[in-house]
């Protein structure tokens, strides 16, 4: 890969921020595309920021153009299991709808390759069992459920 720059969605994040650390240990730029509803920005310390949301078409093409990354790690959702349970429609719409504007704008811009970052929440509730690939999903609530339809 020619091009060392990535998009880490959600970046400032836990999950986000430790992966742009690593993409900066391994010679790669990490450009954090986050709304921080979740993150923080003194998360952000690896490469550049753009604040954004995943739902926004315009924004995210505006920073593909910007930054023209090669690959993209998808960790940016809402991610509350309680709230999701509570307003599943609200999940449904950012999560699907901005991962999906994710999709189409790596479309538009030539960018093929995407690390898409799922829960446990996809398996439900199997305590004891180790959780593997091919483990039956048997999501519990809206977040588990978008996570395992989105799942590539």
């Amino acid at each position: 890969m020619s091009n060392k720059t990535i998009l880490v969605t959600g970046g400032a994040g836990y999950f986000g921020s430790h992966a742009c650390k690593a993409l900066r240990r391994a010679g790669f730029t990490p450009v954090t595309y986050d709304n921080l509803e979740a993150g923080w920005l003194e998360m952000v310390k690896f490469g550049p920021f753009e604040k954004g949301d995943l739902p926004d078409s315009t924004r995210l093409s505006e920073v593909f153009h910007r930054w023209n990354p090669a690959a993209v790690l998808h960790f940016s959702a809402l991610n509350q299991v309680g709230e999701a349970a509570r307003d599943p429609g609200k999940y449904w719409t950012y999560n699907v709808s901005g991962s999906i504007n994710i999709l189409n704008t790596m479309v538009g811009h030539g960018c093929k390759r995407i690390v898409f970052s799922s829960t446990c929440a996809i398996y439900g509730d199997q305590d004891g069992v180790l959780l593997q690939e091919g483990t039956p999903q048997h999501p519990i609530n809206a977040y588990g459920s978008i996570s395992a339809i989105l799942r590539i």
